[in-house]
């Protein structure tokens, strides 16, 4: 399973909302993918995170690093090649990544599932 998979999957299994993926290959030295996802509340925005993290360390992959865990309103989640932001819904409009990156192309979660 890429890694890829394994980030879409682990949002997707803990009913993620809104999953989306934008692919940054061709704009970002830095990241090959973004991945962007809402969850209902703290709690299930933890829940996400710590799947995540699991599955991600399950797959013989690597974390970097975990930034915003302890407000759970946005949870950063760095594994290198991929960046996953985990928001609660009044926190994902409000910074409205995909808006930012409006011009990015997307991947389909059902591509990746």
């Amino acid at each position: 399973m890429t890694l890829l998979e394994t980030i879409t999957k682990a949002c997707d299994d803990l009913k993620a909302l809104d999953i989306q993926i934008l692919d940054m290959r061709d704009i970002s030295p830095l990241v090959d993918y973004m991945v962007i996802c809402t969850g209902r509340s703290d709690r299930q925005v933890n829940a996400i995170v710590e799947k995540i993290k699991d599955e991600v360390y399950k797959n013989n992959y690597q974390v970097k690093h975990i930034e915003g865990k302890d407000a759970s309103l946005w949870v950063l989640i760095d594994c290198f090649d991929i960046v996953c932001h985990v928001f609660q819904n009044d926190e994902r409009i409000k910074y409205s990544l995909e808006k930012i990156w409006g011009d990015v192309p997307r991947i389909s979660v059902d591509e990746v599932l």
